[in-house]
């Protein structure tokens, strides 16, 4: 199997095997990036399947190396079900693949996939069976899922929409989805970017800067606990590396509506690039146990 997770900047390409992940890199005329030979895992710019032609020659490449490819996908994710489960995904960041199908055994999006991945520790602890966790993912967009119990084992997340990055936020600004004012335009890496002029780093070490992307964070980590109450959130993607979480959970409390609230919210990191690669193997080989695959 081959496990692909579709990145804002990158796309991680994760191998069952060695000599497999050393045929690809072999046969690729891609741009490989991070080789990672312990963990069979290499990446590649994006940008460079983002057009139509060099997509379905990613996709063609990988199928010849393995029949069993799974991926992330940026954007929503529709499951229809028949005598064969189809994945039809819609995101203006691959306008070529909108309303169609992808040729792969599982489609999900990222948030998903990496929330299932820590759902997985947290609901082996018993005293965890009646609460609920949620996945931000942090990278050059933004994205949230959230799970209980029931979620986890039914596995009901996989078709529903995720996409918190798109709440209606702040200004009247277009988003590349079409809306204005969402909440990525001023909570995700490339908002990090612009403002630090071209710098993410230098937000964290401009007190003016960084005050501004705090605000910014924790009004939309409120809106989301205001509206499924998590009892953990795990944050990921490149720029959770650069986030303070003591510092995000100070914010959050006293920006909550009643003022200072003590949530009892674990907030924590995950900086491993592997995550939502493990997380969508993990969810793919439930779903095939659930629909016998």
């Amino acid at each position: 199997m081959i496990a692909i997770d579709i990145g804002g900047t990158k796309t991680l390409i994760m191998f069952s095997s060695e000599n497999k992940m050393k045929e690809f890199l072999d046969e690729t005329d891609f741009d490989v990036r991070n080789v990672n030979f312990n963990d069979k895992y290499c990446t590649i710019g994006t940008s460079s399947i983002m057009n139509e032609s060099n997509f379905h020659g990613f996709v063609s490449t990988l199928k010849s190396i393995d029949g069993e490819v799974i991926s992330t996908f940026p954007g929503i994710v529709r499951v229809e079900y028949g005598k064969r489960i189809k994945f039809r995904v819609y995101s203006r960041r691959f306008p070529f693949l909108m309303g169609k199908y992808l040729d792969f055994d599982f489609v999900l999006n990222d948030a998903p996939a990496f929330t299932y991945f820590h759902a997985t520790d947290f609901f082996k602890k018993k005293e965890n069976e009646e609460k609920t966790i949620m996945g931000v993912v942090m990278g050059t967009g933004i994205n949230a899922c959230h799970m209980n119990l029931w979620d986890f084992k039914r596995l009901t997340f996989v078709n529903r929409f995720f996409e918190a990055g798109h709440i209606r936020f702040d200004g009247d600004e277009r988003c590349f989805c079409g809306r204005r004012g969402c909440a990525e335009l001023r909570v995700s890496g490339k908002f990090l970017e612009r403002i630090g002029g071209g710098d993410p780093e230098r937000v964290f070490s401009d007190e003016r800067l960084m005050e501004l992307f705090y605000g910014n964070i924790s009004d939309f980590f409120i809106s989301l606990i205001i509206t499924v109450s998590p009892h953990e959130i795990v944050i990921g993607g490149s720029v959770s590396k650069s986030v303070d979480t003591g510092l995000l959970k100070e914010k959050i409390e006293s920006g909550l509506p009643h003022s200072k609230v003590d949530t009892g919210i674990r907030i924590r990191r995950d900086l491993s690039p592997l995550s939502h690669v493990k997380g969508l193997a993990l969810a793919y080989k439930r779903f095939k146990q659930k629909y016998g695959l």
